[in-house]
């Protein structure tokens, strides 16, 4: 159903159903497209991927459920994480939330139209798929190893967790549910350490990669101290 976008442009909200040879092969694809047929936002559920885990699988009229979703992405965020991020944030950006094709599409004859509560209901369900996937692929895989060196502890030891400096224009974060129990025994600024990646987070545009320390040191001992290369 079209509706009225930014400074009186019309948007168009479709779908389309791609069978493959099988079921397994079967995509629906989301547009949120302006009067000119320039993508604003897309989501593309796949029925060969995974719901992940506490997820709810999005419904289709017909009663049948689509699988996981392979991109929720938005065509103003991807602007803003490539004015302040560049190259690297952009593909961040792609492994999160898919890669984007920007520019104007040419809708199909057999698109269908949807409401704007059918696509906000698609279009919600999709980027909480991406936010709980997995992540194996990009410049930052799950599994990953960086060295870095703790740069911030802003709630100090013990509370929230620590920001680490892996050389790279992004932040890059360790939960405190991977570090020591005892707030003395958490590494200082100045630390250099191995990390392994564990996810990918965006918030406001904003990526951060979440890391946790690959070994630490015994309780009570000191973590080493040593340039960064």
């Amino acid at each position: 159903m079209p509706g009225t976008g930014n400074l009186g442009r019309m948007t168009r909200r479709f779908r389309i159903q791609s069978p493959g040879k099988d079921a397994d092969d079967t995509a629906w694809y989301w547009f949120e497209v302006e009067d000119d047929g320039w993508v604003l936002r897309q989501a593309v559920f796949e029925a060969a991927l995974e719901v992940p885990r506490s997820c709810e699988p999005l419904r289709n009229a017909d009663g049948t459920t689509c699988g996981g979703a392979s991109m929720a992405a938005a065509q103003a965020q991807l602007a803003l994480v490539r004015e302040r991020f560049g190259r690297l944030g952009v593909q961040l950006y792609h492994t999160v939330y898919g890669p984007f094709t920007e520019g104007a599409v040419e809708v199909p004859p057999e698109a269908v139209d949807v409401t704007d509560p059918e696509f906000e209901r698609a279009w919600s369900t999709a980027v909480r798929h991406r936010h709980l996937s997995h992540y194996l692929t990009g410049p930052l895989p799950e599994g990953s190893l960086v060295t870095g060196m703790v740069c911030a502890l802003p709630w100090g030891p013990g509370r929230t967790g620590l920001f680490v400096d892996i050389n790279l224009p992004v932040d890059a974060f360790v939960d405190h549910a991977w570090l020591p129990f005892d707030p003395a025994d958490w590494p200082a600024v100045g630390t250099v350490a191995e990390f392994e990646v564990v996810t990918l987070r965006f918030s406001s545009a904003r990526p951060q990669i979440r890391l946790r320390p690959t070994a630490a040191p015994p309780p009570g001992e000191p973590w080493p101290r040593r340039a960064l290369r």
